[in-house]
């Protein structure tokens, strides 16, 4: 209902609407289903994301819904299976490019016919005719091919593109709506290359999660961190925001403190997800790693310290990284397939010495960051930090530890130094919640420590 009523109030609205989609509510399902129906209304769409990836999951969801829809972007940065939407495969699947072809072709000969006058004399000016015939073809050529592109355009409803797409390529065009999916990953400048050409707007994403990535800190500081979605919300409130409530991801305990904590407790667990454990699941058998949703292992006391990674800057725990390993393979002991299974944690050196000691690449080891959007079946967080004084550095940004939070469909394991990190109100709340629904362990009474 909450899905029906967000795409109802994008079509609605006059200027702008944005669609919150708090972790596994659907939200790129919404936005397909939204284009949809301006499509049915006879309207053109320009559907942007920030990233290639992102791009490339609207436009499979929208072939799949059978959208009439082109990808404007570089061919070799578009998965390989979606190629043939491209602009550039399209276009050179068009009618008139066999006689662009056969234009270009004559136009060659002409030119080397010119420069091969040379025993025999020609007649004055024969040569330069040529040129001038050659390139002539050449032009009317190109116009030909700069229809073909128009037609292609055309002929479709849907635009699909990263945000920074060549302008050029669609020359004059406007959209009677703009839609652009994971909107607080993109910064504000980005957004207004597609919010320029369109009539409405639609930004859907969720501010509780990461914001746009800004290497330059006096950019950041500057407000360039902020994304045109935030801002937006923080402008405009509940008169331009429809929220998305019910969660088809999460068993109830993995999504019920990040919805106190991000959204007001308004988040609902489907039926079909709401009590599901990976005991559930065929072939696995029953322990208490597999029918417990939720296990947070503090690692205080054990003296597994963080240091910094040689000739990095990136912090790793290699005793904490070891544990987690051992875990991932209780889990595939216990029948769990490993494509199953992501190890996240913040600091990329982290992701490197697991991955390091792992030696192959069948398991997913990915910073939070890179795991944006995603989900596993079991999902094991490594911390990472555990000092004498406290310092937690970037985990201090709480919306990078919501997006871990909310990857796990059935297990989620956290493992952590609550000495370290329960200095901060988050985290403290976050171990007593734990606490709460019995998840909380000791190290100490682990049998592999």
């Amino acid at each position: 209902p909450s899905q029906q009523e967000a795409i109802r109030f994008g079509l609605a609205s006059e200027d702008l609407a944005i669609i919150h989609g708090p972790p596994g509510t659907g939200k790129t399902t919404t936005v397909v289903e939204l284009i949809q129906q301006a499509v049915k209304r006879g309207e053109k769409v320009l559907a942007c994301a920030p990233s290639n990836t992102a791009v490339d999951n609207l436009l499979e969801r929208l072939i799949v819904a059978g959208a009439k829809v082109v990808r404007v972007g570089h061919p070799a940065r578009v998965d390989e299976s979606l190629r043939e939407y491209t602009l550039d495969a399209q276009v050179a699947d068009h009618e008139v490019m066999s006689v662009v072809q056969d234009m270009l072709r004559e136009a060659e000969t002409l030119f080397r016919k010119a420069g091969r006058f040379t025993r025999a004399k020609p007649p004055r000016g024969a040569k330069s005719e040529m040129r001038r015939e050659a390139r002539r073809l050449k032009a009317d050529a190109r116009l030909l091919e700069q229809q073909a592109v128009e037609s292609v355009l055309d002929r479709s409803n849907v635009v699909c593109a990263t945000l920074t797409f060549n302008e050029d390529l669609l020359g004059d065009r406007r959209f009677h709506l703009a839609v652009i999916d994971e909107a607080c990953q993109s910064t504000e400048p980005a957004c207004w290359i597609p919010v320029l050409r369109a009539d409405r707007l639609v930004l859907a994403g969720d501010h509780c999660q990461l914001p746009p990535t800004v290497l330059s800190d006096k950019a950041a500081r500057e407000g360039l961190a902020i994304s045109l979605l935030e801002r937006m919300v923080a402008h405009y409130g509940q008169q331009v925001t429809r929220q998305l409530k019910i969660q088809y991801r999460m068993h109830q305990q993995i999504m019920q403190f990040s919805s106190e904590q991000f959204y007001d407790g308004t988040l609902e667990a489907d039926d079909s997800v709401v009590s599901h454990t990976l005991e559930d699941l065929p072939s696995i058998s029953a322990s208490s790693l597999t029918n417990q949703p939720i296990t947070y292992i503090d690692t205080a006391g054990a003296d597994w310290h963080e240091e910094i990674e040689p000739e990095g800057e990136s912090k790793r725990n290699p005793k904490e990284g070891a544990f987690l390993l051992r875990k991932v393979e209780q889990l595939e002991a216990s029948g769990l397939p490993t494509k199953s299974i992501a190890i996240i944690t913040p600091y990329a050196a982290q992701v490197r010495w697991l991955r390091d000691q792992r030696g192959r690449d069948d398991l997913e080891i990915d910073t939070v960051d890179g795991f944006q959007g995603r989900e596993k079946e079991a999902v094991l967080i490594s911390c990472v930090r555990s000092n004498a004084t406290g310092e937690i550095g970037f985990l201090g940004d709480i919306r990078r530890m919501n997006v871990a939070l909310t990857r796990a469909r059935r297990s989620l394991i956290v493992v952590g130094d609550s000495a370290t990190l329960g200095g901060h109100e988050f985290y403290a709340a976050l171990f007593s919640y734990f606490e709460s629904i019995g998840a909380y362990r000791s190290i100490w009474e682990e049998d592999t420590f």
